[in-house]
């Protein structure tokens, strides 16, 4: 039932063709257990201007591992800093974040971290990959590497042990790399932006927070526990993600919207999975 949700695709991007089934419960079922968790996010469409996609998902999932005993760990770039704190402040989550370095040498950089943090699981929400070039493209084609720092880099240099999830929306984000093959053939329109970054566990959906919000509704029917924020929550994160001077990726407005849609889908997508995850628990009837 999560996939049925999370595979919605109201801006008509094709998700569908590279939709991966079953994504948001293996990411789930990898997470439920971990012990140490870095959490990165942030995509700049432009010079300071920081999405709204993204922070609010991240939030909500380092919450829900940190409820389940896990270490976390944010890390982001100085342009996404402020939406990042601001939506695990509107949660009431501790808000101490890692800065990736913007210039340098990006594996080294990569690898002192992977060293001193040891994680055992790492997460990217709508944070921009590589492409086969090398630069950074966004979903219109142009280049974003100025204005977002090559944390992709964590995800290359991580050792095989490394369990990573990448959740994403339109083939240019972490982890989409598991499916370019096939958003190649089915949208070619993307090839140019379209990541070569792979993962060990791939979440799309019809935006990004979205489908952190499906890991989490996973978590919640594995564990019978709801892990889930409110839709009040979202409407406040997604608020203040604006005030700390995030804009909406599609429109580049800094208004409370997200890829476009208003704050009333999301906050009914948040209901949706809440629902989902009360009635409908791993391993148990249905209520």
């Amino acid at each position: 039932m999560v996939d049925h949700l999370l595979a919605l695709d109201p801006r008509g991007r094709g998700i569908t063709s590279f939709f991966v089934e079953g994504g948001a419960t293996r990411a789930a079922k990898a997470l439920a257990r971990a012990k140490r968790v870095v959490l990165t996010t942030g995509f700049c469409v432009g010079p300071g201007l920081p999405e709204t996609d993204g922070p609010p998902g991240t939030a909500v999932l380092g919450r829900a591992l940190r409820s389940l005993g896990a270490t976390v760990t944010y890390i982001t770039d100085a342009a996404s800093l402020p939406p990042l704190q601001a939506a695990l402040a509107a949660l009431d989550e501790p808000k101490e974040i890692q800065i990736f370095p913007a210039r340098g040498e990006a594996a080294l950089s990569a690898r002192r971290f992977l060293d001193e943090y040891a994680p055992t699981h790492m997460v990217s929400i709508e944070r921009p990959g590589r492409t086969r070039t090398g630069d950074y493209l966004s979903m219109r084609g142009e280049s974003v590497a100025e204005w977002n720092a090559p944390l992709d880099a964590l995800f290359l240099e991580a050792p095989r042990r490394v369990v990573t999830v990448g959740v994403g929306d339109g083939g240019n984000e972490i982890g989409m790399g598991a499916v370019r093959a096939r958003l190649l053939r089915a949208a070619p329109r993307l090839a140019k932006a379209a990541t070569v970054v792979s993962a060990t566990h791939l979440v799309v959906a019809g935006t990004s927070n979205w489908g952190a919000y499906g890991i989490v509704a996973e978590l919640s029917r594995l564990v019978r526990r709801q892990l889930l924020h409110s839709a009040e929550d979202e409407r406040r994160m997604v608020q203040a993600c604006v005030d700390a001077g995030a804009v909406d990726g599609v429109t580049r407005k800094p208004e409370a919207t997200v890829d476009a849609m208003p704050l009333a889908a999301h906050a009914s997508m948040v209901e949706l999975l809440r629902l989902i995850a009360d009635m409908h628990p791993h391993g148990g009837k249905s209520r």
